[in-house]
């Protein structure tokens, strides 16, 4: 009979945390991934997919808080991304031309010939006159 690997569950959280996988985890402390997700019910009382959604969880909230904590220290580059991922802030604001009425409504030259968009450009350029 084989003796029981030791599993220390705090570092495999840690890897959790981390977001690797089950089968890295076993990777790194040389065990079948069965082993590991087996053990997860027999010592943690839990299947292995609800450990690891608890501790994925776990480690988006500490990357959260250090991306704030970053952001707020001045670092201009998280301040940036954290405004456009959670406030929607965009690098260019686009114009809407558009008047209600449809008066200043930008031309669709998409359709046009040449020549038609030269005849528009000269009209244009006589009422500026």
């Amino acid at each position: 009979m084989s003796k029981k690997i030791e599993i220390d569950w705090d570092q495999v959280g840690r890897y959790l945390e981390a977001d690797c996988s089950g089968t890295e985890i076993a990777g790194i402390l040389g065990i079948h991934e069965n082993t590991l997700y087996l053990r997860c019910k027999e010592d943690q009382g839990v299947e292995f997919v609800a450990f690891k959604l608890l501790k994925r969880a776990s480690g988006d909230g500490l990357l959260k808080i250090e991306q704030f904590r970053k952001a707020v220290k001045g670092d201009k580059t998280m301040l940036v991304w954290l405004g456009k991922q959670r406030l929607g802030q965009k690098d260019k604001n686009e114009v809407d031309n558009k008047s209600s009425d449809g008066s200043m409504s930008p031309i669709d030259y998409s359709g046009m010939s040449e020549d038609e968009k030269q005849t528009i450009l000269k009209l244009a350029r006589n009422q500026k006159d």
